[in-house]
C-alpha cells in the first residue's frame, strides 16, 4: 500500500495573489539552482497554473494511473499573512470534505484554521463533525509557534476530538513565511501538553533534521514525514539515505512517514518516482547503509493506515 501523508490540494481562488507570488520565487530560485533562467512572468503563466486542481480530477487520474491507494489532503490558511483569498476558508474544506465524500476509498481530508484566527477551535469542532474532516493541518511558519496560548486552544480542542496533527517544521526561505516559526524544538512542549495526541512533524524538518530525530527520539507521539525532499534524493542520493537511515534509527520505522509536498514539487519528480526510490532502498542504497522490507513497507503506508485507523 502506498499512502501519500502530505499532498496540498491547490486552487488560484483558494489562496491570495501573495502566495502565489511566494510560489513563483521558490520556482524561480529552484531553476536557477539547476541552471535554468526562465522569466517571472512566464512562470506565473506557464506553472504556476498547471497546479490548480480544484476538482481533484488531475490528483485521482494520477493515483489510479501509478498506483497510489490514498492521498491525504492538507489545506493552509494563509488570511493573515496574505489576507483573505476569493475563496472563505469555510469554502475550501467543504471542496475537501466533497472530494472525501465522492472518493471515500482514496482521500482523506484534514482540516486546517490558523490559531489566531477569532473562534479558530470552535471553527475546527465545526470542520470535523459537520464536514467529516479526519486531522488537523498547521503552518506556523506563517507567524505562531506550536507552543503558543493561542495554539494550544486549538490544539485542546484536536485532542479531545482525537485528531492526529500535522505541523509544518523546518526553514523556509521564501519570504515572507518565518523559518523560527517551524524549529522543532516547540513540539517538545506540545508533546508533553498532548501526550497521546499523534503529531507529524513534516519535511524532517529540513535543516533542522537533526534536532527533530533527537527531540522526537524521547517523544514518542512525534512522527515525521519525508515530503519535499525530492530534491536531495535526487541530486543527492547518499545524503538521502544517510538522513533517513538516521531518522529510522532515532524514531523507529513506525514513525516515519511517505509524504510528496506536491503538487509543488511535481515537476522535480512524479509521486510513484518518489515511492519507487523508497521502494528500491533495500536493492539500491549505497554501499554500508541498509534498509530492509519491512522498513520500507512501513514508510510507504502501514504507518500512515495505522495513525488513520485504516487498518
Amino acid at each position: 500500500m502506498i499512502i501519500d501523508a502530505h499532498y496540498h490540494l491547490a486552487a488560484r481562488e483558494w489562496y491570495s495573489e501573495g502566495w502565489w507570488q511566494t510560489v513563483n520565487g521558490m520556482y524561480i530560485n529552484g531553476m536557477r539552482n539547476l541552471g535554468i533562467e526562465m522569466p517571472p512572468e512566464m512562470v506565473m503563466e506557464t506553472m504556476i497554473p498547471a497546479l490548480w486542481d480544484p476538482e481533484g480530477e488531475a490528483l485521482i487520474n494520477d493515483m489510479e494511473t501509478n498506483g497510489i491507494d490514498k492521498t491525504v489532503l492538507l489545506p493552509m490558511d494563509f488570511w493573515l499573512m496574505y489576507g483573505e483569498p476569493e475563496v472563505s476558508l469555510e469554502g475550501q474544506l467543504k471542496a475537501f470534505s466533497d472530494l472525501q465524500s465522492k472518493h471515500p476509498d482514496k482521500i482523506i481530508a484534514y482540516a486546517t484554521v490558523d490559531a489566531r484566527r477569532p473562534n479558530a477551535a470552535d471553527f475546527l469542532v465545526h470542520a470535523i463533525k459537520e464536514w467529516g474532516l479526519k486531522g488537523l493541518n498547521l503552518y506556523p511558519q506563517t507567524g505562531f509557534f506550536m507552543n503558543d496560548a493561542v495554539t494550544y486552544k486549538v490544539l485542546e480542542k484536536a485532542y479531545e476530538l482525537g485528531l492526529p496533527v500535522t505541523c509544518h517544521t523546518g526553514q523556509f526561505g521564501a519570504v515572507p513565511l518565518r523559518a523560527k516559526y517551524g524549529d522543532p524544538i516547540h513540539l517538545d512542549d506540545v508533546t508533553q501538553e498532548f501526550p497521546n495526541m499523534i503529531i507529524t512533524a513534516g519535511h524532517m524538518a529540513f535543516g533542522w533534521h537533526e534536532q527533530l530525530f533527537y527531540t522526537a527520539g524521547l517523544r514518542y507521539n512525534i512522527m515525521t514525514d519525508i515530503s519535499a525532499w525530492q530534491d536531495v534524493a535526487h541530486a543527492n542520493y547518499l545524503k538521502f539515505c544517510k538522513v533517513l537511515r538516521h531518522a529510522l534509527d532515532r524514531l523507529g520505522p513506525h514513525r516515519v512517514l511517505f509524504g510528496t509536498d506536491n503538487p509543488y514539487v511535481s515537476a522535480l519528480m512524479s509521486t510513484r518516482a518518489y515511492a519507487d526510490i523508497i521502494r528500491d532502498l533495500p536493492q539500491k542504497a549505497p554501499e554500508g547503509i541498509t534498509f530492509t522490507e519491512a522498513e520500507v513497507n512501513a514508510i510507504l503506508g502501514e504507518n500512515a493506515a495505522r495513525i488513520l485507523s485504516l487498518s
